[in-house]
Order: C-alpha cells, then sequence, then structure tokens
C-alpha cells in the first residue's frame, strides 16, 4: 500500500482530494491531513510517506518553507495549487507533477499513473538492495572471530562441531583443529544460539548438524565419534530439536 499525506488547507479542496484518492486509487492509503506549515514539517520530519500532495499557500507560510526546512526529501511530491506562477519554482523540488485547482479526477489518475511507474522501479531497486544486505549479514553472522594469546581465527559456524568449557575459557572443537579462547562458553552460547547450537550441558555446545544420533544414556554421538553427555534436564529440549530439523 502507498502512504499518502495530503497538505492542505482549503477544507472543501482537502476533502475532494481525499475522496478522489479513496474511491479511484485502491493502493493508496491516506495516512494524514494537515493544513499548516507548522504541523507539516513536524509530521515530515519523523514520518516517511511515499507520496505527498501539496498545496502552495497554507496557514503560516507556503510548501517551500516545509520542503527548506527538511534535511532530505525522500518522498514523491504532487504540488497542488490553483496559481500556476508557482511551477518554475517547483521544479528544483523533486516533484512527479503538477496539478491545477479545481483537481480533475482524469488528471489526478494519470498523475498517479506517472508516480506508480517510478515508484515501483524504486521498489524493485529498494527490495534488491535489502536482499543484498540481508544476505550480507548473515554472512558476517556465519563467521565467528576468536581471539586467542596470539591470534585471530575467523570461523565458519559450520566448522565448528561443538564448544567445551574449561572454567574461565572455551575449548572450539572445528573439524580440523582446536581453538581455546579466553571467553566461558555462556558468552558464546548467546552467539550460536541464533544458529545450530544447542548447550546440552554445562560444559558442552554442539552444533546438532553433526549429532550422528541420540543415545539412551543421556548421551549424543558426533560424526567425528566423540560421545557427549546430555545434562538430563537438557535431554527432552534437545529431542525437540532434533525432531523439528
Amino acid at each position: 500500500m502507498i502512504k499518502a499525506v495530503i497538505i492542505e488547507d482549503e477544507f472543501n479542496a482537502l476533502n475532494t482530494l481525499d475522496k478522489l484518492i479513496k474511491y479511484t486509487q485502491k493502493d493508496i492509503e491516506v495516512v494524514a491531513k494537515i493544513d499548516n506549515v507548522t504541523d507539516a514539517i513536524s509530521f515530515l520530519k519523523e514520518e516517511t510517506p511515499d507520496l505527498v500532495f501539496l498545496d502552495i499557500e497554507l496557514i503560516g507560510g507556503n510548501a517551500f518553507q516545509i520542503l527548506e526546512a527538511l534535511e532530505s526529501i525522500s518522498f514523491k511530491i504532487i504540488f497542488t495549487t490553483a496559481y500556476d506562477e508557482f511551477a518554475i519554482k517547483a521544479i528544483k523540488f523533486d516533484t512527479i507533477d503538477y496539478l491545477l485547482k479545481p483537481i480533475d479526477s482524469v488528471e489526478l489518475s494519470e498523475c498517479i499513473d506517472r508516480f506508480r511507474v517510478g515508484y515501483k522501479k524504486e521498489q524493485v531497486y529498494k527490495n534488491a538492495l535489502d536482499k543484498v544486505s540481508e544476505l550480507n549479514k548473515k554472512e558476517i553472522q556465519k563467521t565467528l572471530l576468536i581471539k586467542t594469546a596470539d591470534a585471530q581465527y575467523f570461523l565458519q559456524t559450520k566448522d565448528i562441531v561443538r564448544c567445551q568449557s574449561d572454567g574461565a575459557y572455551t575449548i572450539f572443537h572445528t573439524v580440523d583443529k582446536k581453538i581455546m579462547s579466553a571467553r566461558n562458553l555462556k558468552y558464546y552460547e548467546n552467539i550460536l544460539s541464533e544458529h545450530t547450537f544447542v548447550r546440552v550441558h554445562q560444559s558442552h555446545l554442539i552444533n546438532i548438524k553433526y549429532i550422528k544420533k541420540m543415545n539412551s544414556n543421556n548421551t549424543v554421538h558426533l560424526t567425528n565419534n566423540e560421545v557427549i553427555p546430555v545434562a538430563t534436564r537438557k535431554k527432552s529440549y534437545l529431542k525437540q530439536v532434533l525432531d523439528n530439523l
């Protein structure tokens, strides 16, 4: 749904435009109707509509005072006025179109159709950027930085088989090496629990992808043939996690 705002100080003009949008533009929702410069500035500094229908002459000033008061303009603008003398000045702002009052429903529809073309392109671009950003974020989260006394290791979470508590330290057992970190197991539990790791014992945090089988004697058999104890209070939870895989 496209979020629109009407900034208009003429009551009849505001209501007419509101009704025209409501009954002819089903994908547009008017989220605010404002009649003065001060309230318009306050609203637009806090909210981010997609489209603003903006009258030129308003209570307390004019449209250009509003736009000049904003640090940035992320929304599109359709100016509405009875006076076309303002058209040239409006061009310097990121306008889509310019409607003269009284607003004709056909001209309004044509104007909004032109807006939709650009809006859809921007949405496609924005969605693509969001997906890339999300993928990058997930990739970053999959990498864990481990600092030891003499080096720093960047571990892929998929390569971590298990973590074992050693007092205030944590020993990482990966597919090809062991690394001791100066942080405790609880610290890493908070990070790795968002991935595929489960704390099965006060001393053990395991990657469930490496579980071969769950034994009846409160242990789990890992793919590297290690057998790890499972605390009685953790057994039912671990079984539930495995059942949901």
